[in-house]
């Protein structure tokens, strides 16, 4: 009966022990939670750690002055054919992920032309499955809203771009440092397109604005496509031409199919 009752009773040693594994994982929870994604924040070095490092990187490269006569932006697969960090001398690429949408290729361009950057053409590279994004895919909020939705890019949104973002969850979560320094973003479905095949309302809205920027800059726009599988040869004839005729832009893509 005592040897049971000793068993009931805890050491000042097993508290003390307790207390400092208790504190211990405290510690550690709230260094990889709070310290070190405010250490990333802060350093900006979550920019070049995190999935969609070229972003960042072409970002910051936009705001750089160059005297390269061709521009290069596009997709991931303009970026293998063109790596934004490797083309910057007589032909300088920007290119890097089509998940930022047209409309980030837009912000990409102004940031260029502010920046006092004058050239003679301007090649956009993007394979045919990519210009339908209308900001509606599973990688919209990681890709395009951690970057691009602040208050320094805003300003470029259209009512259509807004009211795109107000359908990702947790948009307005975005800035939370342990957030916007990972790889997080939320469990999203995107819905089917509806009423177009190859060129969504995002990017005809924002590859009109790039048009408007070309005359006004006087530099050639030119659409071209990656290299495509030779099985999707059918997808690629299925898709609607009149989208381009329709909306002005015959001679942006006059070599693209």
């Amino acid at each position: 009966m005592q040897a049971q009752n000793k068993n009931l009773f805890i050491s000042s040693s097993d508290v003390k022990k307790f207390i400092l594994q208790l504190l211990l994982f405290t510690f550690l929870a709230a260094l990889l939670t709070q310290v070190l994604p405010l250490y990333l924040l802060i350093s900006g070095k979550y920019k070049s750690i995190v999935k969609g490092h070229e972003i960042y990187h072409s970002l910051e490269k936009s705001k750089k002055k160059n005297n390269a006569r061709k521009l290069i932006m596009g997709d991931s697969v303009g970026r293998q054919l063109f790596d934004n960090y490797k083309f910057n001398d007589s032909i300088n690429s920007l290119a890097c992920n089509q998940a930022i949408g047209m409309v980030g290729q837009y912000i990409l361009l102004n940031n260029y032309l502010m920046a006092g950057n004058r050239f003679d053409t301007l090649f956009l590279i993007y394979t045919p499955f990519y210009l339908n994004n209308n900001l509606d895919q599973i990688y919209t909020f990681h890709y395009f809203i951690k970057p691009f939705y602040n208050d320094e890019y805003k300003g470029y949104f259209s009512e259509t771009v807004i009211n795109q973002i107000e359908k990702i969850p947790y948009h307005r979560f975005y800035w939370i440092p342990y957030i916007l320094t990972s790889n997080w973003a939320p469990d999203f479905v995107p819905p089917k397109p509806q009423g177009y095949t190859f060129l969504s309302p995002i990017t005809v809205e924002y590859l009109k604005k790039i048009q408007q920027l070309s005359q006004t800059y006087h530099f050639n726009l030119k659409v071209l496509p990656t290299p495509t599988r030779e099985s999707r040869r059918k997808l690629v004839a299925g898709m609607n031409k009149n989208e381009i005729t329709g909306n002005g832009f015959e001679k942006e893509f006059a070599n693209y199919f």
